[in-house]
């Protein structure tokens, strides 16, 4: 009669037992349009591996989430971005984001004013 009233008290003390924050599975990206045109949204491990987030309206903002492995990347991430109007692209990055991270990515009118950056811890 002990073993079994033990074993019920392990186990239900093990139940009560906290658990660390799980860790997050995707990592968002909030996306901020000041261009008129829409805009095409690649993701790339360094100059490989283009994933299409999609596409940002005409200075409107979209929130894409990608997996946390896609951080893994040694090379670092980097935007593409293409404008519809002129089918014309350009690169931002590369940036490194981690586990917990936020990124940010401004698109402004004139191509090499755009920018990413990473927020750590931010969600």
């Amino acid at each position: 009669m002990r073993m079994p009233l033990a074993l019920t008290a392990t186990l239900s003390l093990a139940c009560a037992i906290p658990r660390g924050t799980a860790e997050p599975l995707s990592i968002p990206i909030s996306v901020t349009s000041h261009n008129r045109s829409n805009v095409d949204v690649y993701l790339l491990c360094g100059d490989r591996d283009a994933q299409l987030l999609g596409v940002v309206h005409g200075k409107e903002g979209a929130l894409f989430e990608v997996p946390v492995s896609r951080a893994r990347c040694v090379s670092g991430l980097n935007f593409f971005l293409v404008h519809r109007d002129l089918n014309h692209g350009y690169w931002v990055g590369p940036l490194r984001p981690r586990t917990g991270s936020s990124v940010h990515l401004t698109i402004e009118k004139y191509a090499g004013l755009s920018v990413a950056r990473v927020d750590i811890g931010a969600r």
